[in-house]
Order: C-alpha cells, then structure tokens, then sequence
C-alpha cells in the first residue's frame, strides 16, 4: 500500500504537464493486456456506428433490453445511429447478433468539460437473445477495498495511435481510493466521489473504442471507462462507479418495465373489445 500510495504521489508532480484526454473527443482502449480467454465476458458489448459498421465504445449488457455505456460515446447521436453487437470477442464475427437501440438516456447531469456524470443507458427495440455467449452482468453495490481487483475488457488500440485489435483484450487492474486517486491527478476536481479508480504498472491500462466498457468485481460490474491520461502513463484511470450512479440506472429501468406491462395491458383490452 506505502508504495502504491508513494508511486500516486511522485506520479502527480508531472499531471499538471500532461493532457487530459476528454472522453467527448476520445475514446479509452486497453493497452498492456492480452486476449480474453474465451467466454470471460459474455456481457461485453461493441458500440458501433450503423452507417459505418465500426466499433467506437464499449459497453454491458444489463437487462434483456438495455445497455449500460459512457454518455460521452452518446452525445449528440440520436439513437438510430448506433447498433450493438453481442455475443463474440471477434468483432470479424459475422454470425453475432445485432441490436438496435430506439432510446438514448443520458445522465440528466451529465458535465462533459467537469468529466461528471459520464454514465448513459441504451433501450433496445427488441429482447436480447441470452445464451452461453451472451449474458447481462449482475450490478455490484458492495464498497470496494484497496488493492481489490477488477478485470477491465474491450477492443481498442494497444498503444497511442496504435492498431485496432480484432479480438477482445483483457487486463487486470487494481482499485485506487478516491483521496490517493485525487492526490495523482494533483487534485483535480475531474476526479470526484461518482468515479472509480483503477490503476496497474506503467505501460498497463486504458488508452485511446473502449469509453464506456465494463470493470467487473467477482463477476459483478462495478464501473464504466470515463477518462484517463494518455495513454498508460502510471496515473489513475477514472470509470464510472455504478453503485454511485445505483437510483438513475434503477429508476429508469423500472420505468422501462412499467411502460412494457402498461402497453400489454392495453393491448389486451383492445384484443377483448
């Protein structure tokens, strides 16, 4: 722990020398890590563009009908030009599923230039299809410890300005508290209580497609990439924390499920009468 906390602190005397990279303009990929082992993370989504085809954030899979991300891979995009593939960690994988959202719910909040808030949900127009490649991931809300350890995954380049990985990579980081997360990035209010923390060695973490991919704890998804320094420099990465954000991702849920019974209900008075 003192040499963890000792690396944050002489890390931080440089911070103010580097840029931020803001999620509104870049998105975090894995660099340092390696393949995922088949079947790590079935509720892995790749955020693509539906007229291009490409791959630009990360993402999990909730619910039968939603997917948790990054507002900042949403912002100013309506929701008919996304698609969501699931169910591969080959995104050459033509036999996966598509889906496509019909809803877009950012963080009423949501603070581009503060890095706040950096949390959206996308409603799909149709069920997801759940088999052996393809599973939501169960929301964490226990307090975590540190030095716990999370598995970050998704595609995206293995160093700044470097090649895009077919195959989903795979890396294990550990939990930074907030005090120790905040001396790092000396003191910067970007970093506040809504974010989670991870860091690893130098030339281990996220980079420039990944914005908005999952950090599972035990199997349970604990936080979202927000934004980092680039690219694996040894500073703190910040991911939105999910037990943080627990009521606007409930709510809406719950109002999805309400809407879903409203409507069957008046389908079938219409059918009787």
């Amino acid at each position: 722990m003192f040499l963890i906390l000792l690396t944050l602190i002489l890390c931080s005397s440089f911070a103010t020398s580097q840029v931020l990279y803001p999620p509104q303009y870049t998105h975090s990929r894995i660099v340092g890590g390696e393949e995922a082992a088949e079947g790590v993370a079935p509720y892995q989504i790749s955020l693509q563009g539906l007229a291009s085809g490409a791959h630009s954030c990360g993402g999990a899979i909730i619910d039968e009908r939603w997917i948790i991300t990054a507002a900042h891979c949403t912002r100013g995009r309506q929701a008919g030009d996304f698609r969501v593939l699931t169910g591969t960690q080959d995104l050459r994988q033509n036999s996966s599923k598509y889906y496509y959202p019909d809803r877009i719910v950012e963080h009423s909040n949501y603070a581009p230039r503060k890095y706040r808030n950096d949390i959206a949900l996308l409603h799909l127009n149709e069920s997801i299809v759940f088999d052996n490649a393809t599973k939501l991931v169960e929301l964490d809300h226990e307090a975590l410890v540190p030095e716990s350890r999370l598995l970050l995954t998704g595609w995206g380049t293995l160093s700044l300005g470097g090649d895009v990985p077919t195959r989903l990579q795979s890396l294990e980081v550990k939990y930074v508290p907030f005090e120790q997360c905040r001396a790092a990035h000396d003191n910067s209010t970007r970093v506040d209580i809504g974010h989670v923390c991870t860091f690893n060695d130098k030339g281990r973490g996220a980079c420039h497609g990944d914005s908005g991919g999952p950090l599972v704890h035990n199997g349970k998804l604990v936080a979202l990439v927000n934004w980092g320094l680039p690219c694996a420099k040894g500073y703190p990465d910040a991911h939105a924390s999910i037990a943080y954000y627990h009521d606007f991702i409930r709510t809406h849920l719950s109002l999805s499920k309400t809407d879903s019974i409203d409507d069957n209900q008046e389908e079938m008075i219409t059918a009787e009468n």
